[in-house]
């Protein structure tokens, strides 16, 4: 919620435009308290403005044209929406999904393992870019489960605020039963589970680090965005395949890549349809200097400083 908030204000202070915030109604409190600490910097008041409504408000503001631009992170369902009523406004849309990653036969087996444990669990899975479709070469595939099931047991699901934790809460009751349907419905439509697949507090929203296997493009796991502690993992024949499945998707935010081939590198970046392709690591690589976005379902325009000033900026031309 805190990352969120700065990627919208700092580039708008920057260009010295105003701007009202409407955090997630999940997540306000933490836009409310940075908002306060602007103001204790010497912020002028109206320049950061947070609002916490319904979203029949949220539909007026994006559609009035007082407003000159709208910046968006959020559902797909909801970001085309909003583009539909923004009218004549620039915008940009940081939207979700269900995001890959390819690990070859030449890839560091114990590295691909271990960041795609992590990478798919980290904030129980609550990011946009969290590993939800794992492509392995046939080669590896055996020996990727079983280190795979090894470092997702490793993982602490429990209480956020203990440093021990890896994997914390779902954000609210709604989400946490929808993750258990949708696993649920997977394994009724006949995948398996590598490991997880259960509840572990359903008091506090806590779901198992859940792996799956022998999946079906159609099932929601797959196609949609998770957006919980859940991963499929597949065999595939080789590395077209796995480019193939990879873009076999409505979204196309990030991919990861394992491979010590540096013609695979190539091919990659070359053929996924992703805004950005990470090279021996898991999608989620994010500094704030490199243009963040999506394409397809997944966005439209670019935040980073330097890019996000750029959409709130009308260019002129002057000429002497």
């Amino acid at each position: 919620p805190l990352n969120l908030v700065v990627h919208k204000i700092a580039p708008a202070l920057a260009v010295g435009c105003s701007i009202v915030i409407k955090p997630a109604p999940q997540s306000p409190l933490t836009a409310l308290a940075f908002a306060s600490l602007c103001e204790e910097a010497g912020f002028p008041p109206g320049v950061i403005n947070i609002i916490v409504t319904d979203n029949i408000l949220s539909e007026k503001m994006v559609s009035d044209h007082r407003f000159s631009m709208v910046s968006f992170t959020g559902s797909a369902k909801v970001g085309w929406y909003l583009k539909t009523i923004s009218q004549k406004k620039k915008i940009v849309l940081e939207l979700g999904g269900n995001a890959a990653v390819i690990v070859d036969d030449s890839a560091d087996l114990s590295l691909a393992v271990l960041l795609i444990a992590k990478g798919s669990n980290a904030y129980a899975g609550q990011t946009c870019i969290s590993t939800q479709r794992v492509y392995v070469h046939e080669k590896l595939f055996e020996q990727f489960l079983l280190e795979l099931k090894e470092a997702t047991e490793k993982l602490e699901v429990g209480d956020p605020s203990l440093s021990s934790t890896k994997v914390g809460p779902i954000i609210d009751e709604y989400h946490f039963e929808r993750i258990i349907h949708w696993v649920d419905e997977a394994i009724r439509g006949g995948a398996s589970i590598i490991i997880g697949g259960k509840t572990i507090d359903t008091a506090h929203h806590l779901y198992a680090p859940t792996f799956l296997e022998n999946t079906k493009r159609d099932m929601k796991v797959v196609c949609e965005e998770v957006f919980g502690p859940v991963a499929i993992v597949e065999k595939v024949k080789n590395f077209s395949t796995a480019i193939e499945k990879t873009n076999d998707s409505a979204y196309g935010l990030q991919a990861g890549v394992f491979t010590q081939n540096i013609q695979n590198m190539k091919l990659a970046f070359s053929e996924l349809e992703v805004a950005g392709v990470m090279i021996n690591n898991i999608p989620g690589f994010r500094v704030d200097g490199m243009p963040y976005g999506g394409i397809k379902d997944s966005g439209f325009g670019r935040e980073g400083p330097k890019y996000a000033m750029e959409e709130m900026s009308e260019s002129k031309l002057l000429v002497w």
